[in-house]
């Protein structure tokens, strides 16, 4: 009986705290209300010890978790900087897993900041008009016209489907594939 007390406060209460975004991708995931809450959780604390950090540059880098797995996408200029953030994530409650997913910190004037938000646009439309697949869990990151896709989905049919739309789009270089299939 606490725990449905506790469950129904934390549904309650969790649209005042992060607003109506929150609650839509709170109903269509994959997880349950706990577990997603705990990632959101998990996300914000990694982040919030990056942004404290003289080496790690949150600016530079993502950070996403799904089911305590803890995905650092992006940018490093040194395998020390890696480290600590390997490091730094580890001192999170509830991560359980670490993913570093970097690039080489460099300037490339085939590739830009442009370039990147285009290419993520054109991924993200790919995946919104395909009705035959369900890609609300799935983020898609592009670095350095590199696409990293993480995320939750429900069969190894979307699984394919979603990396398939990713290698279609003229521009990315390559293609990292983090899906994981939850039933």
């Amino acid at each position: 009986m606490r725990r449905i007390l506790i469950l129904l406060t934390c549904l309650f209460l969790l649209p005042l705290l992060t607003g109506c975004g929150t609650m839509y991708k709170a109903a269509v995931d994959q997880r349950d209300v706990g577990t997603f809450v705990d990632d959101g959780r998990i996300e914000s604390s990694v982040r919030a010890l990056y942004i404290n950090d003289g080496l790690v540059k949150l600016r530079d880098i993502s950070v996403n978790s799904y089911l305590g797995t803890v995905y650092v996408v992006g940018e490093f200029e040194s395998d020390q900087q890696k480290m600590r953030a390997v490091k730094l994530a580890r001192q999170v409650e509830g991560v359980r897993k670490i993913t570093i997913v970097p690039f080489a910190k460099r300037e490339d004037p085939a590739c830009g900041t442009t370039d990147d938000l285009t290419l993520y646009a054109k991924i993200k439309k790919l995946l919104v008009e395909d009705e035959n697949i369900w890609s609300t869990q799935v983020d898609v990151k592009t670095v350095q016209c590199n696409a990293v896709v993480l995320g939750l989905v429900a069969s190894q049919r979307d699984a394919d489907a979603i990396v398939r739309h990713v290698n279609s789009v003229e521009g990315v270089r390559t293609v990292q594939n983090f899906i994981r299939i939850v039933k």
